[in-house]
């Protein structure tokens, strides 16, 4: 029972830390990816664990992947 509500915890403690990076990730990325970040936030609102994976999985890569031009140029 212990285990099991530690695991319930730790996933919660973890999806919250990936949505806050997700809101924290400047517009400007987003759209140099190609990605909607109002979409992946309404995942991980509404399918919880499973929209905060297919973020993961999908988004954080091609966000990390992009890079935004410098201001100016």
């Amino acid at each position: 029972m212990v285990l099991a509500i530690a695991v319930m915890v730790a996933v919660f403690v973890w999806w919250l830390v990936i949505l806050l990076e997700a809101l924290r990730v400047p517009r400007e990325r987003w759209e140099v990816a190609g990605q909607s970040q109002l979409i992946y936030v309404l995942l991980m609102v509404f399918l919880g664990i499973v929209g905060s994976i297919a973020y993961v999985a999908v988004a954080r890569p091609r966000l990390r992947a992009a890079s935004v031009p410098a201001a100016g140029v």
